[in-house]
């Protein structure tokens, strides 16, 4: 029977919280089985936190990854935020749709996304963004 959750904490750091367990087992995987918690690589040793499924701890492209420094987000492989990284935003920046980026402080009037901000200000094309409710 497959239910609950299991919390475990290793002795090297590893911390993970597993959804879907079978309650009969102690250790192991179920197919198809959640997994969320700070998980350290056993080829390179890096240590990151990751939701994914358990069967796809061990490949960079799969779930949601956030690096040990903090520096880095990623989904399925692509890099939706981070500094210095070579794919995805760079300089602080966040993707959206199609991979394009928010850019921060960078005045951006191309049609290539377009999205920008000052700050305080969200721009499009060169254009303030009213956020709020529609007038009648």
């Amino acid at each position: 029977m497959v239910i609950g959750i299991r919390i475990a904490k290793a002795s090297n750091g590893l911390s993970q919280i597993f959804f879907s367990v079978d309650q009969a087992q102690c250790s192991g995987q179920t197919q198809g089985q959640l997994g969320a918690g700070i998980m350290i690589r056993q080829d390179n040793m890096s240590q990151e936190f990751v939701i994914c499924l358990k069967s796809d701890y061990g490949n960079d492209d799969r779930g949601l990854r956030i690096s040990a420094e903090g520096n880095t987000l990623s989904f399925n492989g692509c890099v939706i935020a981070g500094t210095g990284t070579s794919t995805g935003a760079s300089n602080g920046s966040v993707n959206y749709s199609a991979g394009n980026p928010i850019l921060w402080g960078l005045n951006s009037v191309d049609t290539n996304g377009g999205f920008y901000s000052d700050g305080p200000k969200l721009y499009w094309r060169d254009k303030p963004v009213t956020l709020g409710s529609d007038p009648p």
